[in-house]
């Protein structure tokens, strides 16, 4: 899959969008960022991005979809590490490293962007790529930073306080780039919560009808409504 010249529109709510903003390339016609981006390239359900332990190239923006990545535990085992909503850059914790340190692969029918980081110093002027190298290494730290808050969510003393920050998570990163955030599907399985959260699936389950019981949220399906944040914040704080 490499980069060709095709010109697309540049989505507000993607990734990219704010990296062209940060070169002065806002226009779909702008030569320097089609030289080394994909648009808007389909992907399938479960079509893998990047193999953990292969060379470090890429970066995907998703403009649709969701993503999910997991790594190889002690005993060949798999933990989920963590999910890509749209508008977020997955392959950006691959910076700096000469391998990709996950596995990660499409949680459903949907379109990226694909970055060529490995030719940005070949494509763009010097200014150019001080910008967007010095906006790239900015998300990444901002991404280390999401995960280290999100794994913290482990050491919550129940499973509701882990659930109920889960969701919180998600409405603040889906609000963050202009998508609703009291009303949205989760693309994740029960199961894949559970493993990046160290619950019981059961208990995932059963947490989520207890806070709909409560009225805190609604769930049809894999949409999820949150009903009153205030609440589910005051379970954090306690």
């Amino acid at each position: 899959m490499q980069p060709n010249n095709t010109s697309a529109v540049i989505c507000r709510n993607c990734a990219l969008y704010q990296t062209a903003r940060v070169l002065g390339l806002e226009t779909p016609d702008c030569s320097s960022l089609n030289r080394i981006v994909l648009r808007n390239h389909p992907v399938r359900k479960n079509e893998v991005l990047y193999h953990e332990g292969e060379p470090f190239r890429y970066l995907y923006l998703i403009h649709s979809g969701s993503c999910i990545s997991n790594a190889t535990m002690l005993g060949n085992s798999h933990r989920v590490m963590g999910f890509y909503l749209p508008g977020e850059i997955a392959g950006i914790e691959n910076i700096g490293q000469e391998t990709c340190n996950h596995t990660t692969y499409a949680l459903e029918k949907g379109s990226i962007c694909q970055l060529d980081f490995a030719a940005l110093e070949g494509t763009l002027s010097e200014n150019e790529l001080i910008n967007v190298q010095k906006y790239l290494l900015g998300s990444a730290a901002h991404h280390a930073r999401q995960l280290q808050w999100e794994r913290s969510l482990t050491g919550l003393q129940t499973a509701e306080q882990q659930i109920a920050a889960f969701l919180m998570n998600i409405a603040s990163r889906l609000d963050a780039r202009g998508f609703p955030a009291h009303q949205f599907r989760l693309p994740m399985s029960r199961e894949a919560i559970a493993d990046y959260l160290g619950l019981a699936m059961e208990t995932v389950i059963r947490t989520l009808k207890n806070l709909q019981s409560r009225n805190l949220i609604d769930i049809k399906a894999k949409n999820i409504e949150i009903l009153d944040e205030s609440r589910l914040n005051s379970l954090l704080a306690s």
